[in-house]
């Protein structure tokens, strides 16, 4: 094994075995991002992460949710912004492709901050328990979920969980500026 090869495993390895327990970061499912690269969670440690279940197609509490932290994204500074990511994990995987992804990414003009994930359905019902997310399909094709902003600190351990903005985008950028 070359040893750059070598070193790079170490790294990951080591940044696993430093994961608390309670790391949603811990699940080992393989997902998709809107580029069709293929991650795990535990690539995202290492900044907070503002998160939300939506599917691309939804134009009902999804369009909602992705407003809601667009508008947390938009009152915060350039340096704040670099310090954290921007996720949403898809309910309808086999619907939310890559290609429908990187679309829903343009048209909602979301940028380098964003990441835009498809799974399994079985990988997503992981992380939805995981994080209280419950969903349900509908014999029509909608899906029933709770529609919370999540936010999991930099090692993935879950800080704010909330509906809405309550207390506006300026609240919730208050707390993620908090240790």
């Amino acid at each position: 094994m070359k040893p750059w090869l070598l070193l790079i495993w170490l790294a990951a390895f080591n940044l696993q075995a430093a994961l608390p327990g309670d790391s949603v970061y811990q699940l080992d499912a393989p997902w998709q991002d809107s580029r069709g690269e293929r991650l795990q969670l535990r690539e995202l440690a290492g900044k907070k992460q503002l998160l939300g279940f939506i599917y691309t197609d939804c134009a009902t509490a999804c369009p909602v949710i992705v407003s809601n932290l667009q508008a947390v994204q938009k009152v915060l500074t350039p340096a704040q912004q670099a310090g954290l990511g921007f996720v949403l994990v898809s309910l309808t995987p086999g619907r939310d492709t890559p290609k429908v992804l990187r679309h829903f990414a343009e048209h909602r003009g979301l940028d380098e901050h964003w990441t835009l994930l498809s799974g399994t359905d079985d990988n997503v019902r992981e992380l939805a328990m995981a994080l209280n997310i419950q969903y349900l399909s509908q014999a029509d094709g909608e899906i029933s979920h709770s529609n919370a902003i999540t936010v999991l600190d930099e090692q993935g351990r879950l800080l704010v969980q909330q509906v809405g903005l309550p207390e506006g985008a300026q609240g919730l950028a208050e707390q993620l500026s908090t240790p």
